[in-house]
């Protein structure tokens, strides 16, 4: 095995691989030809075309000779490389299963384009006979582009490199489609001298390479980094893939700054208007774009997959494919008003924020669009996986949180719905798993008989939960939840960090939830009775600072380095705001427990539910002056909200209550 070196990578040598197929499948081609026997290749084409899985009977009717050979390429190309790391591999189909629809968004806006703008590879998708008919309809290249979305999920999904699985298959049979292409092309007047072997080499690698590293810088550009070791699993099994597709050694990294060099060296080779005045690339583009308008884009927003695709690759390879400019009088004024603002926001930062926001919310549309496709070609629907459209389609869980009446079944569905949003990657999820170790601490408080009154203490607790359910389920189910609430869960939408999305959550519950369940947990009793036990509850709380700090820490390393050195002072200052936060609390506490009549009642509650939503809109939308150095944290912090979760629900810090 020849291992990949950026020092190789050399013009000359980026040419000499245009002029190399992919000896293997070739070699099969030729066998099959020996006797003349052009009419069994369009033969083992459709039956490659119409067929998901192998072995397949339908090989049966072929004449022995050509079965075997046949036969004998799949048994030679179903092994995993011996390097493959099966781990790796399943780490990568979870990247995928989190990010899916985004991936398959970011294949049409950006890892296709990006290809066609290679006009020498261009011409041969172009002239396939499979992209588009004489009719100037779109289907065949509707087709052809939803295989390969079909192709990208077949790969990255759960246990598909098992034996004979789905991605090994599909494999086999697009390189064995590679070179009946070949052959087909080379039949047809291709001028080898100019545009190299159809599907070579270099052609080869580019594709996958918008594949593996160009979706996670695109996926960046969206506002979303995976973790290092998310990123080497998904580059890993790309180099597989590539390994198994029939790409040369030299060429085969899973490096990702190797890969990003060799994109570049082959775009800045390969990219350009055609000299023949041809418009491959930007009719494949076109047609890419109107694909997404005629499935993902309606009324003001008709034109908003071409902003995508310019918005992805860059205005230089943007109009080498001739796609619309910002200033394109077909647009609407809305379609204009997401530019001009996108514009504001990157006099601020390098990053399109509004633009990325705006493409992860487009891109759950792709789930529809993917699912509603029906390839007459082969006579069956676009694939999914349940384990993936479950995901991807449960943004809104198949339950709802009944009323707890204890505090077990408190934290049991505390539980259930943090799991629920760690698996949408929904920062929501974050105070989520806080509130679970909140409450199990009081539970170990209960057990360990710390409160004067227990009875009442789990009767807060429980009712304290059922408060944050009520506002769950009217999140699930689309309807608006007291202000406070409210303002969290709509920041859970915006690019704020890891804190801000904890302390709006935090301040919801805590400035609005908490003083209605005490005042009425205690109506018709002595509430004055409860004020050692709310010291109490609160001072478990504040055991979680070291734990809390750690945390963040982790999530966004200069903070773990400054807690490092000044950790007592930093718990000083949370200590005080924790400490005026539970007083005004408590205030609140009382003044709705001595409320004389319902109207006063009404009044407080206004009150309160005002207070709180403007201390938690502070806390969400500081002023810019705060603003633009904590969007600058947001996008340092490490790791994707999947992590994050898992981080927020460590207990090592944690002091034993006794």
């Amino acid at each position: 095995m020849t291992s990949p070196s950026v020092a190789t990578w050399t013009d000359e040598f980026l040419w000499s691989k245009r002029r190399l197929g992919d000896p293997l499948a070739d070699e099969t081609i030729a066998a099959i030809l020996l006797d003349n026997q052009k009419g069994e290749i369009d033969q083992i084409f459709q039956m490659l075309v119409r067929n998901r899985t192998f072995p397949n009977p339908a090989f049966d009717v072929l004449p022995e000779r050509l079965k075997k050979i046949v036969e004998d390429y799949f048994v030679k190309t179903r092994r995993l490389p011996d390097w493959a790391e099966p781990f790796k591999l399943a780490v990568a189909t979870d990247v995928f299963k989190l990010y899916g629809p985004k991936i398959l968004l970011l294949l049409l806006c950006k890892s296709l384009p990006l290809c066609y703008t290679c006009w020498r590879g261009a011409k041969v998708l172009y002239r396939t006979g499979r992209l588009r008919v004489h009719d100037g309809s779109l289907d065949s290249f509707t087709r052809r582009l939803m295989e390969t979305a079909q192709f990208v999920v077949n790969i990255l999904t759960l246990n598909s490199f098992e034996h004979d699985g789905l991605a090994i298959v599909s494999i086999q049979k697009v390189r064995l489609m590679h070179a009946v292409i070949r052959y087909h092309a080379q039949q047809h007047r291709w001028d080898l001298e100019t545009y190299g072997v159809p599907i070579n080499q270099q052609d080869l690698v580019g594709t996958l390479l918008s594949f593996g590293v160009v979706i996670i810088d695109g996926l960046k550009q969206m506002g979303i980094e995976l973790t290092p070791e998310e990123s080497e699993a998904y580059l890993h099994l790309w180099k597989v893939v590539g390994h198994m597709i029939g790409v040369d050694d030299d060429l085969n990294s899973e490096n990702a700054d190797d890969g990003r060099f060799l994109m570049n060296a082959i775009l800045e080779q390969q990219a350009g208007k055609s000299p023949d005045g041809g418009r491959e690339g930007a009719e494949l583009t076109e047609a890419c774009i109107d694909l997404m308008n005629s499935r993902l884009s309606f009324g003001p927003f008709r034109n908003l997959p071409a902003v995508f695709v310019r918005f992805f690759i860059g205005d230089n390879y943007a109009d080498l494919l001739d796609v619309p400019k910002e200033d394109d009088p077909n647009d609407s004024a809305a379609i204009n008003a997401i530019q001009w603002l996108d514009k504001g926001f990157r006099s601020t930062s390098d990053r399109h924020l509004l633009l990325g926001a705006v493409g992860r919310a487009f891109s759950n549309q792709m789930i529809g669009l993917v699912m509603a496709y029906y390839n007459g070609a082969k006579s069956e629907q676009f694939y999914l996986p349940s384990a993936l459209t479950d995901t991807w389609e449960s943004e809104k869980p198949d339950f709802r949180i009944p009323p707890a009446k204890t505090i077990e079944e408190v934290i049991f569905y505390l539980d259930k719905v943090a799991r629920h949003f760690r698996s949408q990657n929904n920062p929501i999820g974050l105070f989520c798993a806080i509130y679970k170790l909140v409450t199990l601490r009081v539970q170990d408080g209960l057990k360990a008989g710390m409160f004067e009154n227990p009875v009442e203490m789990e009767q807060v607790d429980v009712g304290f939960g059922n408060r944050y359910f009520e506002a769950l389920n009217q999140y699930f189910d689309g309807k608006p939840a007291s202000a406070p609430w409210q303002l969290s869960f709509d920041a859970a939408r915006t690019l704020i960090t890891t804190d801000q999305y904890i302390f709006s959550a935090a301040n919801a519950h805590i400035s609005y939830d908490l003083p209605i369940v005490v005042a009425e947990v205690y109506q018709g009793k002595d509430i004055q009775l409860f004020s050692n036990d709310f010291v109490k509850m609160n001072g478990l709380f504040e055991d979680m600072y070291d734990q809390m700090n750690d945390n963040v820490g982790r999530v966004f390393r200069p903070f773990g380095t400054f807690v490092k050195y000044f950790s007592d002072k930093i718990k000083a200052v949370e200590s005080a705001v924790m400490k005026q936060g539970r007083e005004q609390a408590w205030a609140n506490s009382l003044a709705l427990y001595e409320a004389k009549t319902e109207s006063e009642r009404q009044r407080l509650l206004t009150d309160l539910e005002a207070k709180a939503a403007k201390m938690g809109n502070l806390v969400a939308r500081p002023p810019w002056i705060l603003r633009l150095p904590l969007i600058y944290v947001a996008r340092k912090e490490f790791g994707t909200t999947a992590h994050k979760v898992d981080v927020m629900l460590r207990t090592a810090l944690l002091p034993t209550i006794s």
